[in-house]
C-alpha cells in the first residue's frame, strides 16, 4: 500500500492526529511527506484539516480528520 493509502486508511478510522504524530505512528519519514499527503487529501475533498486537539499528543495543532 502507498503512503497515501496508509494515511487515508488510518484517518478513515476516526483518528484525528497531527502531522508529527502521524509520522511517528505510521513510521513515514520525513514528517513533511505526511504534510504533503494530508494537503493533497484535503484538496481532493476527501478529508479536512483544521486546528484542533491531536488525539495522540493532546496538543492544539493542525490535524487531519
Amino acid at each position: 500500500m502507498t503512503n497515501t493509502g496508509v494515511v487515508a486508511d488510518f484517518i478513515s478510522k476516526g483518528n484525528k492526529y497531527c502531522d508529527d504524530c502521524l509520522s511517528e505512528v505510521l513510521d513515514i519519514k520525513p514528517r513533511q511527506q505526511i504534510n504533503q499527503i494530508c494537503r493533497r487529501l484535503k484538496k481532493n475533498g476527501t478529508y479536512q484539516r483544521e486546528v484542533g486537539q491531536c488525539a495522540n499528543c493532546s496538543k492544539d495543532k493542525l490535524i487531519t480528520l
